[in-house]
């Protein structure tokens, strides 16, 4: 179990957990791919949700701490892993696949075509097929951060809802109202906590963490909700952003992160 670092984070934690995407390489790994799912079915029946549990073993990283550098190549070792099984659960999907780029930052900067937002730590551009995460100081205390490891995570899911048609179909969703927009934004956003912690689940151990680390991502999360940070609701409250992370979690599977299927009560 590596040490709780409550206290250090809580002072970051208006900033730590927003994320998001922005809308402005590999090949196929070699299965025959099925025609990308479109419209409102990508969404609620994506071939994804068949892939199966996520059970692509990663080697565990050394922790070098102390440094921008040890937290880009922890982060390079991560996004390796994050390749190997995702790239497993779209053959089996009979989706394409294609590897994302990644860019990291020290301070914020312009990403995906825009400025960076406040208390924003990480970012997908939808267009470049790009992760881009700002390096915090927590992450320089430790790479292996379980909170950092569900960010890159995060992300990634974004990325794997690029490939699967389902971006395509929610920036298509129509909105008459702002209270629709965010509606759809939280389902989105939902789902990729959930697909995230799916990714976790299925390395968990074999990275070394404990029961204790995953408490950690959990009670950060607990407070990481809109309603919690007193932020435009389009990330979810702090409730269901664990559920969602305790679903994807136990299941380490994608069919347990259909956010776009679920009663309003679970995507507010």
């Amino acid at each position: 179990m590596r040490t709780p670092r409550i206290a250090l984070l809580a002072g970051a934690l208006a900033g730590l957990l927003l994320t998001g995407t922005a809308h402005a390489g590999t090949g196929p790994t070699g299965a025959v791919a099925a025609p990308m799912p479109t419209g409102t079915k990508a969404l609620t029946h994506n071939p994804l949700y068949r892939s199966g549990t996520l059970t692509v073993p990663c080697g565990r990283q050394p922790e070098d701490t102390g440094s921008v550098t040890a937290v880009k190549k922890h982060l390079t070792a991560m996004l390796d892993c994050l390749n190997a099984s995702w790239s497993v659960q779209l053959k089996k999907a009979g989706l394409p696949f294609r590897k994302p780029k990644i860019r990291f930052m020290s301070k914020p900067s312009r990403a995906c075509g825009s400025a960076w937002g406040k208390n924003v730590t990480g970012r997908y551009c939808t267009d470049e097929r790009q992760l881009v995460i700002l390096i915090k100081d927590y992450a320089v205390v430790d790479p292996a951060d379980p909170v950092l490891l569900h960010l890159i995570a995060h992300e990634y899911a974004h990325h794997v809802q690029n490939l699967t048609g389902m971006s395509t179909a929610y920036q298509k969703m129509p909105a008459r109202t702002k209270a629709q927009a965010l509606a759809q934004s939280r389902r989105l956003e939902l789902q990729a906590d959930c697909l995230g912690a799916a990714f976790m689940g299925g390395i968990w151990a074999s990275q070394g963490y404990q029961d204790e680390d995953w408490k950690e991502v959990v009670d950060l999360y607990r407070r990481s909700g809109d309603d919690d940070l007193k932020k435009e609701r389009s990330h979810g409250t702090g409730k269901n952003r664990v559920a969602w992370l305790r679903k994807g979690f136990a299941a380490a599977s994608s069919a347990a992160c259909n956010t776009w299927a679920s009663p309003a009560s679970r995507v507010a």
